[in-house]
C-alpha cells in the first residue's frame, strides 16, 4: 500500500513568513532607497564604483532587516537591558581607552577600530 502525501509548494511554505508584511511601507522605502542612489550615482565621479558598493551595502542590509524582521517583539525585548548596557559599557571603554583621529576621542581598538558613538 503506497500512501501519496502532498509535499507543500516553496510559496506555501514561505507564505507565513509574508503574513503581516506591510507592502506599501515596504514600497516606499525601496523607493526612498532607489532615490538615494540616483543621486549618488549622478554626483560622483569615480566610475560608478561607490555606487555598486553602497547598492551591494542595501541589498544585505535589507536582508538583514528581514530575517530580524522574523523575530518575535518579546524575544528582543529580551535583549534590550543587555544590549543597553553593552553599549554603555563600550561608551566608558572610549573614555578610558579610547583612540585619538584627528584630535577626537571616538574610536576604541577591539581587534577591529570601532565608533560605538555611531
Amino acid at each position: 500500500m503506497s500512501a501519496v502525501f502532498d509535499k507543500p509548494s516553496i510559496f506555501q511554505r514561505a507564505a507565513p513568513m509574508f503574513q503581516g508584511f506591510d507592502g506599501p511601507l515596504a514600497f516606499a522605502v525601496f523607493l526612498l532607497a532607489s532615490a538615494g542612489l540616483m543621486i549618488m550615482y549622478s554626483s560622483g565621479f569615480d566610475h560608478g564604483t561607490r555606487f555598486m558598493d553602497h547598492g551591494r551595502n542595501m541589498l544585505i542590509a535589507g536582508g538583514i532587516m528581514f530575517v530580524v524582521a522574523q523575530i518575535p517583539p518579546q524575544r528582543l525585548m529580551a535583549f534590550a537591558v543587555p544590549l543597553y548596557v553593552l553599549g554603555v559599557a563600550l561608551l566608558v571603554a572610549v573614555a578610558i581607552f579610547g583612540i585619538t583621529k584627528k584630535g577626537a576621542k571616538r574610536w576604541i581598538n577591539l581587534g577591529i577600530v570601532i565608533q560605538p558613538s555611531e
